[in-house]
C-alpha cells in the first residue's frame, strides 16, 4: 500500500514542473530546459509503471476472493477507492513518458518533429492532472 500522498501529490507536482519547465525552455530558447522538462515527464513514467506493476495501488481493504458473490457488486462507483481510481491515470502517465522520450531523443537529434512531440506530451500531462484532480474530489 502506497501512500495517498504519493499517489496523488508527488505525480502532480512533478506534471506541473515538466509543463513549466518546457515553456520555460520554449520561451527563453534554452534546449536544456526542454530536455529537463522531457526527462522528468519519463522519470514520472517510470514511477508510474513501478507503481502499477509493484501493485502498490492495491487498496488496504481488500475483499476475501474465496467467499461466493451470491450476485451482489463488487463496488459502487461512487465507493471506489481512490487506488481504483488513480489506475488509468497511472497508465496514462507511462503513455505520456513514451510520447516525452521520444521527444527528448529527437531533441538530442536536433529533429523538428520534438516540438510537436513535446506539445502531445504537455497537453496528455495536463488532462492526467486534472483528471486526477477531479477523481480525487469523488
Amino acid at each position: 500500500m502506497i501512500s495517498n500522498f504519493t499517489i496523488i501529490t508527488v505525480p502532480q507536482w512533478a506534471i506541473f514542473t515538466a509543463i513549466t519547465v518546457i515553456i520555460y525552455g520554449w520561451v527563453e530558447r534554452k534546449k536544456s530546459f526542454g530536455m529537463v522538462g522531457s526527462g522528468i515527464f519519463v522519470a514520472l513514467g517510470i514511477f508510474a509503471a513501478w507503481v502499477i506493476f509493484a501493485g502498490l495501488l492495491v487498496p488496504e481493504s481488500m475483499f476475501d476472493t474465496r467467499e461466493a458473490m451470491d450476485g451482489e457488486t463488487l463496488f459502487l462507483p461512487d465507493e471506489l477507492p481512490i487506488e481504483g481510481r488513480m489506475l488509468p491515470f497511472y497508465w496514462g502517465m507511462t503513455v505520456c513518458a513514451v510520447i516525452a522520450a521520444a521527444a527528448l531523443i529527437a531533441e538530442a537529434l536536433n529533429k523538428k518533429s520534438n516540438k510537436i512531440l513535446k506539445i502531445i506530451a504537455s497537453l496528455m500531462g495536463l488532462l492526467i492532472f486534472f483528471g486526477m484532480l477531479g477523481a480525487a474530489r469523488m
